[in-house]
């Protein structure tokens, strides 16, 4: 998997005609060498050898996880751990993520390589993390196995009294009970008026009846991310909130169906914002309908207002229509899918999506 990478980026090299890729960001050193010391790691890669620079921390864990590396020894941190290899391999032109690197680190590096031309690689990793692969369609699938078995176990603690907080602590225990590694981001429990926050964090709010009680949640598994949202109802729902949720519905469904090869995002964005708009809640609906999710939970192309590119295939992304209107709540529903020719797989379709009252 990782040679098949690897070798990737040495194609990009060859078409830029760069001596080297210097990799910083603990994604993409992950995605290259399966390196799990987030943070710890760098990658200096040739057109025919490959270095990985951790400190003795990691010894051990290098050579089980990155044997096609070979290990420099030192703090990632201190650029000049890179001078005896860019001096013996004759290295003048270096390749860096010059949309992720720090400034900082940039300036290090200039001024310990005077000689060095550092040359950016633009979106290089954005694209090709962006097209997933069989084995990270089979992570992310379980990943979102995971987390709808978690929210399933979870729905009976879901109550007048409960606390938010309460409800996404137990959560996050249940999806690593059940297999995760970690959560994918910080669970969001939103109920009652604050649930007209989109990205509203739990809270020590108690639930109250009448409450939409929105959950925005996902897991890891292997290091890849699952993203799922669903709305739920505390006792009967009053009649505003019950037509905006029959509204979000009708709009997640039909993009859903609406999905065709060649699409862009724009388009795919177009019919559920429209379904909103016709319903009188245009504005009401502030944020794109979906976005990429792998290693990260925001990664490649966003399926929103603004995107006027052809989605690809092999993408995974989500599909996330939303109402908030202030000082009454809102709605959002969530699935995560995959685009395979003409049609779509979802990950997260085995947890209904029609109104539930608890």
């Amino acid at each position: 998997m990782y040679i098949n990478r690897i070798n990737n980026l040495r194609k990009m090299m060859c078409d830029k005609n760069v001596s080297a890729v210097y990799v910083s960001s603990a994604e993409n050193v992950f995605y290259l060498s399966g390196f799990t010391g987030f943070g710890d790691g760098r990658l200096l890669i040739t057109k025919e050898s490959a270095w990985i620079i951790t400190d003795s921390r990691y010894t051990l864990q290098t050579a089980q996880q990155c044997p096609d590396y070979k290990l420099i020894s030192g703090s990632c941190e201190n650029v000049g751990a890179l001078e005896s290899v860019l001096t013996s391999e004759k290295i003048s032109v270096v390749g860096f993520e010059n949309e992720v690197i720090s400034y900082r680190d940039f300036e290090s590096l200039k001024s310990t390589y005077g000689s060095v031309d550092f040359i950016g690689i633009g979106n290089f990793f954005t694209q090709t993390r962006d097209v997933k692969d069989a084995i990270e369609f089979g992570f992310v699938s379980r990943a979102c196995e995971i987390a709808c078995k978690s929210l399933e176990e979870v729905l009976p603690l879901i109550k007048p009294g409960a606390c938010e907080f309460d409800i996404a602590t137990e959560l996050e225990y249940r999806m690593k009970r059940n297999g995760a590694t970690d959560r994918a981001f910080e669970t969001i429990v939103a109920s009652g008026a604050r649930s007209a926050l989109p990205h509203g964090a739990a809270s020590m709010k108690k639930i109250e009846i009448g409450d939409a009680v929105t959950i925005d949640f996902g897991c890891k598994y292997n290091n890849y991310c699952s993203d799922m949202t669903r709305t739920f109802f505390v006792g009967k729902p009053c009649d505003e909130m019950a037509k905006i949720y029959n509204v979000v519905y009708d709009a997640q469904i039909a993009a859903l169906a609406g999905y065709k090869e060649g699409i862009t995002g724009k388009e795919l964005d177009d019919i559920s914002r429209e379904i909103i708009r016709k319903a009188g809640y245009g504005e009401c609906f502030g944020h794109s309908l979906g976005h990429g999710v792998g290693i990260e939970v925001h990664e490649g192309a966003t399926i929103g207002p603004r995107n006027e590119n052809v989605i690809k295939n092999n993408t995974i992304f989500s599909i996330e229509p939303g109402i908030y209107v202030e000082n009454l709540g809102g709605v959002r529903i969530e699935d995560l899918v995959f685009a395979k020719s003409d049609s779509l797989v979802n990950f997260t379709d085995s947890f209904e999506k029609k109104m539930l009252v608890l």
